[in-house]
């Protein structure tokens, strides 16, 4: 091999590790995954509350790690819905049904702010 084509291939290989390291550390650095608290506020006239409650129970199920507390706010809940939800917080022990006027508190308990 002539010294050009010795320095063109040293060139490239380097190229190629520096754009695999840096998609590496950068996709890792850009995508850190924090959990989220989901609130999911229930009406009385909310006709697809099960199907939103049933896919946050899926979601943990399959192991989402985004998400960290489920707030299932009271926002004027009918009886049966009010039953759904004590069923899901017994089978998702990071749920909890909560009053508006509970809002600030929650917050401070699951993402401990001051």
């Amino acid at each position: 091999m002539e010294t050009a084509e010795v320095i063109a291939v040293s060139v490239a290989a380097l190229l190629i590790a520096a754009e695999i390291v840096c998609l590496y550390l950068c996709s890792k650095l850009k995508c850190k995954n924090y959990p989220m608290c989901i609130l999911l506020p229930i009406h009385n006239e909310d006709s697809e509350f099960t199907r939103r409650l049933d896919c946050i129970g899926t979601h943990i199920e399959e192991g989402d790690p985004l998400i960290g507390t489920v707030l299932l706010m009271d926002m004027g809940a009918n009886e049966t819905q009010i039953q759904h939800c004590r069923e899901f917080c017994q089978r998702y022990h990071a749920a909890e049904i909560i009053l508006p006027e509970d809002m600030e508190s929650s917050m401070k308990k699951y993402l401990h702010f001051s």
